[in-house]
């Protein structure tokens, strides 16, 4: 595990201490810190670098940019007696200072990193006795971010071994400074700096950073406005985990190597008749995309998985793929945003599946701007990755429901645990295609600009795309939360004996569509693309697997024999009272109907989980509280 660099505030107790405990739940064990020329200050010696040498092997990096810098170092070794390892960061031309300090930290029976100088400086400083008193030189990179002709670590700790070799000493080669901005959301490309620069040709190595910054801190920190500044950490600013941090956290660099090895090609175990261009599912390592890949495959086709992994427990259903499978399933850690990993994977396929999106109402509310970059841009980055292909593959869209809105002038009634509609009409057959978009909270809005991109592409471009507008769908694979996919959710807390929330009074009505049958949809609504290209559809269980939530509770209570205790919360923006699809457009176009009832898939489902669950798969999410 490498060390990580860190900058702190010795006026900020309360962040340091949220900082030290997330680094110790990362494993991290090393720990750079940048300290300034402010060193001698109090809140330096006095209390934050001590406080951070009891938990860590502590490298204070200080930087020699004033004359009288050198002045401080006595306090900062008397501070930490037990500190083996001072590091100065210098710039050329400060040969006097560096060997002034240096040698003074050197006096004090402690060891010298020196950092800050190419291998031309170092040679130089080598030829002026400037390295007498250095121990290790340490090398600063940031491949990826901002260096397009990076060559690799073996060539550039190459070089420096190369610079230091004529000076007949041998000091030893650190990374003291290396990082991957993710500005452009590539977490893969964050995880395979992170591995190669583990694997470096150094004695040891320190990653930047943990947090990225937002642009606020970013300005009080002296950065002037570029993105890939702020996009360095393993957590975003928010202090959510990226991949690389909730790999991290679960179980280290055995956990990132065991991630990246799905992206990588493995021994070759195609699916048996194989043939055609691949179909490539964004998103595909949810439980619908898990469920329509592994369909796919047994009926002879090979399947690019598109996916960043951003759910946590979702990397299961690509190991269990790609175990299942073999290479018959292909990995691309990747994100919808990233326009050009995107591009590259449209160009493979024969047929293409939409899934990938911010899929909770709940985290719309706390960051819309995400939530638009997410489902509206990255639908639209498809679109356009689809019209510059001379032939463009057939695309099947997950919109959703929720592009109708909250439904509020449907008069409905209250009968016994649910809501019923007062008109006949839709309480025989459910919510058509006929009724008005009215968009509600930024998911709302964001899956509905995706929707109407996704239909005007046709229109406008002649692409062939078709729109499904899904209910609730349940399944094999899901990792069910609070916030979405409630079928498994509901049942991985009756089955743990866990109580559960219900938002509003649990008499809200939805349908429910088992997994299997929608697969089915989404392979009836390939094969008549032709017919049904540029059109949208209903798509769920209808009004005979319609349930309240109160109702399914007790189906699940009933079936589990654990009925769960339920409190109730207030209602959520824009939750609908009522809402079960009429797939009727959708049936006349192409046969198809939903086969499994709501009794045989709870119990498919549950049968499921109680097999295959992993203890904890409502995995905790790391976080940093917000300073």
């Amino acid at each position: 595990m490498p060390g990580f660099t860190e900058t702190f505030r010795p006026d900020d107790r309360d962040g340091a201490e949220r900082t030290v405990a997330t680094l110790k739940q990362l494993g991290v064990r090393r720990l750079r810190v940048p300290v300034g020329d402010d060193a001698p200050a109090d809140g330096w010696c006095g209390w934050l670098l001590p406080r951070l040498a009891a938990e860590f092997d502590l490298l204070p990096a200080l930087a020699l940019g004033e004359p009288d810098a050198v002045g401080g170092i006595g306090k900062l070794l008397a501070a930490l007696p037990a500190l083996e390892w001072v590091e100065i960061a210098a710039a050329p031309g400060r040969s006097p200072a560096i060997a002034e300090a240096a040698a003074t930290i050197r006096r004090d029976g402690r060891k010298v990193v020196l950092s800050g100088l190419g291998p031309a400086a170092l040679e130089l400083l080598a030829r002026q006795g400037g390295l007498d008193d250095i121990d290790a030189v340490g090398i600063g990179a940031f491949p990826g971010t901002g260096d397009t002709s990076w060559p690799g670590w073996e060539a550039v700790v190459g070089e420096y071994a190369q610079a230091v070799a004529a000076t007949g000493r041998a000091p030893a080669l650190w990374i003291t400074g290396t990082g991957f901005s993710t500005w452009r959301h590539d977490e893969r490309g964050q995880i395979r700096a992170f591995l190669a620069a583990t694997e470096a040709p150094a004695d040891r190595v320190y990653w930047s950073s943990l947090q990225d910054l937002a642009p606020d801190e970013a300005s009080a920190q002296g950065f002037h406005a570029d993105e890939r500044d702020y996009a360095l950490g393993v957590l975003r600013a928010d202090g959510s985990p990226k991949l690389l941090g909730r790999l991290l956290e679960r179980g280290g660099i055995a956990a990132v190597r065991s991630v990246d090895r799905l992206g990588r090609p493995g021994s070759p175990r195609p699916a048996t008749g194989s043939t055609g261009k691949p179909v490539v599912i964004t998103g595909g390592a949810g439980f619908i995309g898990t469920n329509l890949a592994d369909r796919l495959v047994r009926e002879g086709h090979r399947v690019i998985v598109y996916d960043n992994l951003s759910r946590p427990g979702v990397e299961q259903n690509i190991d269990w793929l790609k175990s299942t499978h073999g290479s018959a399933v292909s990995f691309e850690l990747a994100d919808i945003r990233d326009p050009h990993v995107l591009r590259e994977a449209v160009a493979q396929a024969g047929k293409m599946f939409h899934f990938a999106a911010q899929v909770a109402v709940t985290t719309s509310l706390v960051d819309p701007i995400t939530d638009f970059e997410i489902n509206a841009r990255g639908t639209v980055n498809l679109l356009e990755a689809m019209r510059a292909q001379a032939e463009p593959p057939p695309l099947v869209f997950t919109s959703t429901n929720k592009v109708y809105g909250k439904l509020a002038d449907l008069e409905l009634r209250l009968e016994a645990e649910r809501y019923a509609p007062a008109d006949p009409e839709i309480r025989a057959r459910g919510i058509d295609e006929s009724r008005p978009l009215d968009f509600y909270s930024p998911y709302g809005a964001s899956k509905g600009s995706a929707d109407q991109y996704v239909l005007d592409y046709s229109r406008t471009y002649d692409l062939p795309t078709v729109v499904f507008r899904m209910s609730c769908i349940y399944g094999p694979h899901q990792f069910g939360t609070e916030d979405q996919g409630w079928v498994a959710h509901f049942l991985i807390r009756a089955l743990d004996g866990e109580p559960i929330t219900l938002y509003g009074d649990g008499c809200q009505v939805r349908d429910i569509l088992f997994v299997e049958d929608l697969v089915d949809a989404f392979l009836a609504a390939q094969e008549h693309m032709p017919a049904i290209r540029g059109q949208a559809f209903n798509i769920g269980g209808g009004p005979a697997n319609a349930t309240s939530l109160v109702e399914l509770l007790e189906r699940i209570g009933s079936a589990s024999g654990r009925h769960p205790d339920i409190s109730f919360g207030p209602w959520r923006p824009g939750d609908q009272l009522y809402y079960v699809s009429d797939t009727a457009k959708f049936a006349a176009a192409t046969g198809w109907r939903a086969r499994v009832g709501i009794a045989e898939g709870i119990a498919r489902l549950s049968g499921w989980l109680t097999e295959n669950r992993i203890a904890g798969a409502e995995a905790p999410v790391l976080r940093r509280a917000a300073s």
